[in-house]
């Protein structure tokens, strides 16, 4: 799918964003549908680094109240909702369950209040939400036994009830940017994958667009823009500096690690347990920062363990030296689950922007608010803005605030930003039960319902894109290596969706490794159709494989 790239040396485009995380994706699709002529590069695969590595949690608002922060609040619930909306296939309710203990903060009453609060801050929830399995209850307070029956492998103590709050789940984040970066494609925006920017291109003191390094095909090129939009996350700093627009030490990061547990800890919901951190910005504290226990692909997800990181992204690493002390940080906070190193099946790490924190003792102050910032004001350079999200959840609605300022620097008045209610690609859908029973009713009667649902999850109502290519070839309907994923997903990743790597198919494009190891003959397998794909000799194969591999070892990267 990959075009001829120094062609785009003759166009001058309006838009031209740096980065392909989701930040990046959302903002150039919001651009092209907004009729920008736009552009998007990344440096590596889309949603490579920190749009991939999180708890996949679509924060609805909640854990802001302590900082008494309502408009976080608002904003959080917002942009879930846009979520739900556009993308019903990739994201979906998700009750998590909060014990109560005694009666002050930490107990119901405390708990019912802020409950009471959050369904009064966030009454629109559920606005423009037409399938019912896609909205968002409201909180509420359960017994002892209610809460003991969810959880039978943890011992809650002695609680005195729980109450029950919903946050949404991202089924697959990186499919979810690709849903944004394919959107903005059929919007007429021109996109390429392993293209690292090196230098600004600049006239007059102002930003005229980039020069981009080719990093698979060799070679560099100009790419002409009217405005530059830098969305490249916990790299956009490092761009800054490397390009000469500023100087100085950058923002610290938290970096903030995930588990993958080779066990069903919690099924259905998840679970919120208290750690010995805290939060230094909660002005109503109901004791220690909690620990997330979330489901996740018949397995559990555990978040998250947050240090300061003050080194350069490209050295994130986490050692099994601090895999090993987030375990005992979990087994201290619950001694029932007796979590071994062993049982780790992938580590998980991305950066996010803090606010302040002590890189010994864990206690970190997040970013409050994303940042859009013009460059003009802050650095002398006209025609660039820098864009970044603190989360996940609110990248939507970062991105509008950057195309709205790019129309501004363009000396237009803004066109209506119709992203918060477009479906993006695969999001076409009347409801997602509907869409499974269509999908199964669309491939062979023996087909397993779970690979009926993860199809259903994974495309939408885009699944016959996958279809077509079994009907040519029966064939790649079959799964790979013992897993759940066709052949169909991987052929279909290559020749439609950019996939240029092995970890592109494995990590991002299918489900393939985003529990753990699926085996070393789905990992064989699958590198054999990338390899005849893209016509890999047997030694790029065995390289491609063996830098999957290592990304299953405890240590990351």
């Amino acid at each position: 799918m990959r075009r001829d790239l120094s062609a785009l040396a003759a166009v001058e485009f309006d838009l031209v964003v740096v980065g392909g995380g989701v930040c990046g994706a959302a903002t150039a699709w919001d651009a092209a549908q907004r009729g920008l002529a736009v552009a998007l590069v990344e440096r590596g695969d889309f949603s490579g680094a920190t749009s991939a590595e999180s708890l996949k949690v679509v924060h609805g608002g909640i854990r802001y109240l302590q900082h008494l922060d309502v408009v976080r609040v608002r904003e959080s619930s917002r942009e879930r909702s846009a979520l739900l909306r556009i993308a019903p296939h990739l994201v979906h309710p998700m009750p998590i369950v909060v014990p109560t203990y005694g009666h002050g903060m930490r107990g119901a009453e405390a708990l019912g209040a802020a409950f009471a609060l959050l369904s009064l801050l966030t009454i629109d929830r559920n606005r423009g939400i037409d399938d019912p399995s896609r909205r968002i209850p409201a909180a509420r307070l359960v017994g002892r036994e209610a809460a003991r029956s969810w959880f039978p492998h943890v011992d809650l103590g002695a609680p005195t009830g729980a109450g029950v709050f919903w946050d949404g789940q991202f089924y697959n984040p990186s499919r979810l940017v690709w849903a944004f970066v394919r959107s903005a494609m059929r919007a007429g925006c021109v996109a390429a994958n392993y293209c690292e920017v090196t230098s600004l291109l600049r006239r007059n003191g102002r930003a005229v667009g980039v020069v981009v390094e080719d990093r698979l095909g060799g070679g560099r090129f100009d790419l002409r823009a009217r405005v530059v939009v830098n969305a490249a996350g916990p790299y956009a700093e490092a761009l800054l500096t490397r390009v000469g627009v500023r100087r100085g030490r950058p923002t610290p990061f938290s970096r903030d690690m995930a588990l993958v547990i080779r066990r069903d800890l919690v099924t259905e919901r998840g679970l919120a347990l208290q750690t010995r951190y805290h939060d230094p910005s909660a002005v109503l504290s109901r004791g220690s920062r909690h620990l997330f226990l979330v489901p996740w692909r018949t397995r559990t997800l555990i978040g998250v363990n947050s240090v300061v990181w003050r080194e350069d992204p490209d050295r994130l690493r986490v050692t099994e030296a601090e895999v090993s002390g987030f375990l005992e940080e979990i087994n201290e906070a619950v001694p029932s689950l007796r979590i071994r190193l062993e049982d780790v099946a992938l580590v998980m790490a991305g950066l996010l922007p803090v606010d302040s924190g002590d890189p010994e003792d864990g206690n970190v102050s997040f970013g409050k608010r994303p940042l859009v910032t013009d460059n003009a004001r802050s650095d002398g350079v006209e025609g660039l803005i820098t864009a970044i999200s603190n989360r996940y959840t609110v990248a939507r609605g970062v991105a509008e605030r950057a195309v709205n300022l790019s129309f501004r620097k363009l000396g237009r008045a803004p066109a209506p930003c119709r992203t918060a209610v477009l479906p993006l690609y695969g999001g076409e859908i009347r409801g997602f039960d509907a869409l499974v029973s269509e999908v199964a009713a669309a491939m062979p009667a023996e087909t397993d319902r779970r690979a009926v649902d993860r199809l259903a999850r994974n495309h939408g109502s885009a699944y016959g894109d996958l279809l077509r290519l079994t009907r040519e070839d029966p064939r790649l309907a079959t799964p790979i290596g013992g897993s759940e994923v066709m052949r169909a997903e991987v052929i279909h990743a290559v020749r439609a969706e950019m996939a240029q790597h092995l970890d592109d198919c494995v990590f991002r494009r299918t489900d393939l490794g985003t529990a753990g190891h699926p085996g070393a003959a789905a990992l064989e397998e699958c590198a054999g159709l990338v390899a005849g794909e893209l016509g890999w000799s047997p030694e790029q194969r065995e390289a491609e494989l063996e830098a999957v591999r290592r990304r299953f070892q405890i240590g990351y990267p």
